[in-house]
């Protein structure tokens, strides 16, 4: 009997699942129910060409070649770009108005892998999903009939080797260089060359596997900037309970090394350590494995004395001095979605600017939608976007040093790279300084791993209110008030509402450290706000089984406890 593939679904940006799950035949249908979805857009038509791309995994060429063999079958022209940054893609692919495919995971461990789809006018939305999947779903009884037909998958999915050998010229050689990767490279060397401050500009670049590491160097060597980078592989020493143990790194590397900005391994932190402390050096950078995730890495100064020891900027805060650098380079931002797991000192930091702050979803496509809304109010705004990864979106045309920088409307990790640094070396402070003048709110995240989707919906029906519009409920010791909804909770939904705070209390724990209950906010997720001004907010991820926890506090240790105390006690109490 003939084994069917698992069906691939969409996640917060896109497709992923494991390796094995990411058969061939599923990468096929999925491009061709994409395109045909915008064959019904009028976003491509037969003839049109279709940009795509993809990441360092072991497995990107085999899918990449998928994709571009469902193209040519709808009658579309792959142009395979090669290795090149997912948003290097969106932005070429957006300036010649054509759809875009980008094959990575992101960030995740290599056994598995994703498509990310772009529409000529950019990211797909959440509006999209629903008739992308439709037409999906009628791509696959179209294939299943061709299947009887011809002979080119086998019984797990897989491409048949003579069928596969026929399309042996589809991509490009691994190292090809071409246009989205020159034009990418200019969008900020024309934008940023004369606003190079002066001095010694040296930097750390931590290339490990990411698919932006080459155009990383070539940004900041042409823009000034002395990069220290490496080939080698070095011995680390990280900490493992009361002790440390020696592992080994690769400072650049051919196998894939899953680096993830918003949780940020203690193997990353200690090859920064080494190379920062080593060399001198007071500022590393990195991104995620796409180059859509920035990752800025410093040193901490005690008393106006340089230490030994490092820190990360968290990716909600890096956006809060990217639009501060913004506005130095004389680009006045007036409005900026971003995802209610950021930090609060985002409204706090960017008060006296005037940023108008709405809060959304996870995800990209929800601070897209965010961001057209914005504009939609006013088109003369400077409209811009961040994530708590550090990616970082621009919604119109920005004017920098009284040069143009194109609209990106896509997580982007180099911008919030180079404006940090550039603001920091032209005003001769050290990044830590410029975070000494920022509200002291801190923020830490982790995940569950290998946590079953059926216990992450048990845990948020558990904690969940009907109707489902319910944004977010206020306690005050006596009722349930209800905010950001229409209307007026009955006895049953407040007692239900004092239920759940109950729940929480009995978990979140006094002796732990934690106050009683004031907000649970539902927006994306259950976003808990104690007393104290303490945040917990549980969520599972919109792309693996993984159930993730981000904690706000006043300090840094602090915040990192209580993601601790979520992953280790508190999120699997709640799954009982």
């Amino acid at each position: 009997m003939e084994q069917k593939p698992k069906k691939l679904n969409f996640g917060t940006s896109g497709l992923r699942d494991t390796v094995e799950n990411m058969t061939d035949l599923e990468c096929y249908i999925n491009t061709r129910g994409f395109l045909k979805y915008l064959m019904q857009i009028k976003e491509f038509s037969k003839g049109d060409t279709v940009i795509i791309a993809g990441d360092h995994r072991q497995s990107t060429p085999r899918i990449k070649k998928a994709v571009a063999i469902a193209v040519k079958a709808l009658g579309g022209n792959p142009d395979d770009q090669g290795r090149i940054p997912s948003p290097a893609l969106v932005y070429y692919a957006m300036t010649i108005l054509a759809p875009g495919i980008m094959v990575t995971g992101s960030h995740i461990p290599e056994d598995r892998n994703g498509i990310k789809f772009s529409k000529k006018s950019g990211e797909v939305l959440k509006s999209d999903e629903k008739p992308i999947l439709n037409c999906v779903e009628e791509e696959r009884k179209i294939v299943d009939k061709e299947r009887k037909k011809t002979e080119i998958f086998d019984a797990k999915g897989m491409f048949l080797k003579k069928f596969s050998d026929k399309h042996s010229d589809i991509l490009r050689d691994i190292d090809f260089k071409g246009k989205a990767r020159e034009m990418y490279i200019k969008r900020y060397v024309s934008v940023f060359k004369n606003i190079v401050p002066e001095g010694n500009k040296r930097i750390f670049l931590y290339q490990h596997s990411s698919v932006s590491r080459d155009i990383l160097k070539e940004v900041f060597v042409q823009l000034g900037f002395d990069v220290v980078s490496g080939e080698k592989e070095i011995s680390v020493e990280i900490p493992d309970n009361d002790k440390l143990i020696t592992q080994k790194a690769d400072l650049r590397s051919e196998k894939f090394i899953p680096v993830d900005t918003e949780s940020v391994s203690a193997l990353t932190m200690a090859v920064f350590k080494k190379m920062l402390n080593e060399n001198k050096i007071d500022i590393g950078i990195t991104t995620d494995g796409d180059g859509d995730r920035p990752l800025i890495v410093y040193r901490k100064y005690i008393n106006g004395t340089p230490s030994t020891e490092i820190e990360y900027i968290t990716g909600d805060i890096l956006g809060v001095l990217t639009v501060q650098a913004l506005w130095a380079f004389g680009s006045k931002i007036e409005c900026a979605a971003v995802p209610v797991s950021a930090n609060d000192a985002i409204e706090i930091g960017l008060y006296k600017l005037g940023v108008k702050i709405v809060r959304t979803k996870i995800g990209s496509p929800y601070v897209v939608a965010q961001m057209d809304q914005f504009l939609k109010e006013n088109r003369k705004n400077n409209v811009v976007s961040w994530e708590a990864n550090g990616g970082f979106l621009t919604a119109n045309d920005l004017v920098i040093d009284n040069r143009i920088l194109k609209a990106l409307p896509s997580r982007d990790a180099l911008l919030p790279l180079l404006s940090v640094l550039f603001l920091a070396f032209k005003n001769k402070k050290s990044i830590f300084d410029l975070l000494e003048a920022l509200p002291k709110r801190y923020t830490f995240a982790d995940r569950k791993k290998d946590f079953p989707l059926e216990k992450s919906a048990y845990i948020l029906n558990r904690l969940s209110l009907e109707p489902k519009t319910i944004k977010e409920i206020v306690f005050d010791n006596s009722k349930a008030i209800l905010n950001h909804y229409d209307g007026h909770l009955s006895t049953d939904e407040q007692q239900k509402a004092f239920a759940i705070k109950e729940i929480l209390e009995k978990v979140f724990t006094s002796k732990d450290g934690f106050s009683d209950v004031k907000k649970i906010n539902y927006i994306d997720g259950v976003r808990i706000t104690f007393s104290n001004g303490e945040i917990s907010h549980l969520r599972p991820s919109g792309n693996a089984p993984e159930f993730r926890n981000y904690a706000m506090a006043d300090t840094p240790s602090r915040a990192k406890q209580i993601v601790e105390l979520g992953i280790a006690k508190i999120i699997p109490e709640l799954s009982l």
